[in-house]
């Protein structure tokens, strides 16, 4: 169930908004203007973090800006709640034409049950930052930013619009356009403006030792008939293509096929099997043996082709797991830290699940296949060499449905075959339609966006109203694990049924120095030791997307120092925190070196990495209700809907005041 995860909500207030969204798309849509242009894009939440002197989206200009939200904010029931906001602009916000914020401090007002329109406008600050961040609560429900579950908007001509810029910006990015229709008047340097632009392909280096140079005549054919989706184009065409593609295999090959490598064994790929399925894998891909077995492919990338391509070479293609951006910084495939037997076993499994292709081999030239290297353009998205023959980039601007945007054959000429589909080859003729400008700037809060979905962190992550790839194909998983010898569960030891942290809150949730850390996989031991699976590194991303999720979500780069421990509270919050006139939390979590005193299943997260994580505000908001942001946590509700809980000392039972002093002592933690 899509909303289960996300919302501690009455079942009647989950049927209503699905129910209501059905004809609506989640979010808010905004309209920004700066510079005397517009620019209209969709915000998962009413909060917005624009740093001085940088620009509020990719495509306005750096300076003074407005912002307007337009859509519904949805209620299961009629009844009242109160709005406050937290804002360095002028920033006001109407309900149904009821004033919920004008500056002067929390309205109360009554929304209907269902959709209610909504309408916000902020102007930036004079000076400094320029930030917004909309709550609400009532008497359910303490203080919350508003849910992105709760916001939904109708299609505008405008957002359409500015959807369509934004896809092909990207593509125009990913593609690398700009690495053969060169310009360096409007095209940013490698390392400024867009991240993703000027991104270099793979290197082309030690094919010889790990792959079939038949199956690479076959991909340099047709990439797309073999990984759909994938950026590399087909650069051949005509009688002579495949003639080309073997060439070109035995410049890359140097002519050699690649020697045997070691047997591969049966147990490891059970072994692997598992692990295809305990570390997410299963979420982006398709099992090897899928196209045999048959499954729902729901978006996953294909493996099939794996043991064609490595020639069931186990120990190159283990070589790649291991450290997937060796020769592609930029690669969306995740570190998982593998050693050398997880390495071994899980390319054991693809290896040995996927398929061989019988095909009548085409003797290559490595002679020609080195000109081709050149002439074809290989060289200049794999190495970074200046384009020579290819169009300007002012004349493709221009050039409509003729080359690479062409839709035929006929008209693509020898251009490369990106095989675009149609909404695709709009939205880049639209972004070549612009002065291309926003080549030059970014905007973290977009970058996250993008990132989110090219690196599919749903397929393991739930999200607002989305679940996970991962879950959907749980009974793929449990037949994957079923294959092993079962054995007892050893207390401790992680659990294969645990629920993945959710996305929602990431933004809010976390300190951007940890998040970074954690994006790139330098974080030991792992915070959530329960958890079968493993976190998995981006670091090319990391900095980025940590940005980028705090400023989703109207927060800063970093927190607002905070002043020393108060030694009174420090005082209470080690009573409250043990198990004598306190809460009893040291029996399921840790306090650095000591261990949790009563742990089932596995021990909770330890308290200092909590404070090492966790931004004050998400700690304050979690404690006071944490089924209200995961219905699935074992952590029970301290506070009843007044903030009071059952230890009337210290602090009269002032929930908020225990919590905070628990913090103030876990922040004298080593």
């Amino acid at each position: 169930m899509p909303f289960r995860r996300l919302l501690a909500l009455p079942c009647l207030w989950l049927l209503a908004l699905a129910t209501s969204l059905l004809a609506s798309e989640p979010g808010l849509s905004t309209t920004f203007s700066a510079g005397g242009q517009t620019d209209t894009r969709v915000d998962r939440l009413l909060a917005l973090y624009v740093p001085a002197g940088q620009p509020v989206t990719p495509f306005l200009k750096a300076g003074p800006f407005t912002a307007k939200w337009e859509g519904q904010i949805e209620s299961s029931i009629r009844g009242s709640f109160t709005f406050s906001a937290e804002t360095s602009g002028n920033f006001k916000c109407t309900i149904n034409g009821q004033v919920a914020w004008d500056g002067t401090g929390p309205k109360t007002i009554q929304i209907n049950q269902g959709a209610n329109k909504i309408s916000a406008e902020f102007t930036s600050a004079a000076q400094g930052d320029s930030f917004v961040r909309f709550f609400w609560q009532s008497k359910e429900f303490p203080l919350e930013p508003v849910p992105p579950m709760a916001l939904a908007h109708e299609p505008t001509p405008a957002e359409q619009a500015g959807q369509q810029l934004r896809q092909g910006r990207l593509l125009f990015a990913q593609l690398n356009c700009a690495a053969c229709h060169a310009d360096a008047q409007r095209i940013p340097a490698k390392g400024q403006g867009m991240p993703e632009l000027g991104q270099l392909a793979p290197l082309l280096s030690g094919f010889s030792t790990k792959y079939n140079p038949d199956f690479l005549t076959e991909w340099i054919a047709d990439p797309h008939s073999i990984r759909p989706g994938t950026h590399m184009p087909k650069i051949f065409t005509g009688p002579d293509a495949g003639q080309k593609a073997a060439d070109l295999a035995a410049a890359l090959t140097q002519g050699e096929a690649p020697k045997p490598g070691t047997k591969p064994k049966a147990e490891d790929g059970l072994a692997g099997g598992a692990l295809f399925a305990n570390l997410g894998c299963i979420g982006c891909h398709q099992r090897p043996d899928a196209e045999v077995a048959g499954s729902p492919s729901l978006g996953r990338i294909p493996l099939a082709h794996l043991t064609d391509k490595y020639h069931l070479r186990v120990e190159a293609l283990a070589a790649f797991l291991k450290d997937p951006s060796a020769n592609y910084a930029a690669t969306r495939m995740p570190h998982f830290r593998l050693n050398d037997e997880e390495s071994t076993q899980l390319a054991t499994y693809l290896l040995l699940n996927g398929r061989m292709i019988k095909r009548k081999a085409i003797q290559g030239d490595a002679t020609r296949g080195a000109q081709l290297l050149v002439s074809a353009g290989c060289l200049n998205c794999h190495a970074g060499m200046p384009a020579t023959t290819q169009p300007a980039l002012a004349i493709i601007q221009k050039a409509n449905d003729k080359g690479c945007l062409a839709s035929t054959p006929a008209t693509r000429g020898t251009a490369p075959d990106y095989t675009l589909n149609t909404e695709q080859r709009a939205a880049l003729k639209a972004f070549l339609h612009t002065d291309l400008a926003s080549l030059k700037q970014d905007v973290a809060a977009e970058f996250a966006t993008r990132q989110v979905k090219d690196l599919n962190c749903v397929a393991c992550h739930a999200r607002d109203n989305a679940s996970s790839t991962w879950a959907k194909v749980d009974a793929e998983s449990r037949k994957l694990r079923a294959a092993l010898p079962a054995k007892d569960h050893v207390e401790g030891e992680p659990v294969p049924d645990a629920p993945v942290p959710a996305l929602t809150w990431t933004g809010e949730k976390l300190r951007h120095d940890w998040l970074v850390k954690f994006l790139s996989g330098q974080v030991e031991p792992k915070p959530r030791p329960w958890l079968i699976g493993r976190m998995p590194g981006f670091a090319h991303r990391a900095e980025g997307l940590a940005l980028g999720f705090a400023h989703q979500h109207g927060l800063p780069q970093q927190e607002v120092a905070e002043a020393a421990p108060n030694e009174t509270k420090v005082k209470f919050g080690e009573t409250l925190l043990g198990n004598s006139g306190g809460f009893n939390c040291i029996q399921c979590h840790g306090l650095g070196d000591q261990a949790a005193t009563a742990v089932f299943e596995a021990p909770a997260i330890n308290f200092v990495q909590s404070i090492e994580r966790l931004r004050k505000g998400y700690f304050a908001r979690w404690v006071m209700a944490p089924t209200r942001i995961d219905p699935e946590t074992k952590m029970p509700k301290y506070a009843d809907p007044e903030g009071m809980t059952q230890l009337t000392d210290p602090l009269d039972g002032k929930g908020a005041e225990q919590f905070e002093a628990i913090r103030e002592y876990l922040r004298t933690v080593k």
